[in-house]
């Protein structure tokens, strides 16, 4: 996974914070919550740059943009517009949480469709 909610961040600790306070302490923050949250800020910063709505100047824009995401930096990648991100490995705990015993050192290029 990229992310869990036990990463250690500032910008994540405010993420969580506001994500509990809207629906609960009780909920887990999952990977593919984050991610959707991610997407609407690369979005946002895209169509800053592109100074516009419009879809494909916006995906045009895309290429490169870095955001400080829940997760850490994430960047969009010049041709394939997929995220390098970090990966991350952890170990399930009853309370739904992980406790994070890998992590990749630097951002990993994405590879959406390998030859194999």
């Amino acid at each position: 996974m990229g992310y869990f909610q036990s990463i250690k961040s500032p910008v994540n600790e405010r993420f969580v914070k506001a994500f509990k306070a809207k629906y609960g302490q009780e909920r887990v923050i999952g990977d593919p919550m984050q991610v959707a949250y991610n997407c609407v800020h690369l979005w946002k910063l895209a169509a800053e740059k592109a100074k516009t709505f419009d879809p494909a100047k916006v995906a045009a824009a895309c290429a490169g943009i870095e955001l400080d995401a829940p997760e850490g930096k994430v960047r969009v990648h010049a041709t394939n517009h997929h995220v390098w991100k970090k990966v991350r490995v952890g170990k399930a705990r009853p309370d739904g949480q992980f406790d994070i015993v890998w992590e990749s050192p630097n951002l990993i290029e994405p590879n959406p469709f390998p030859k194999i």
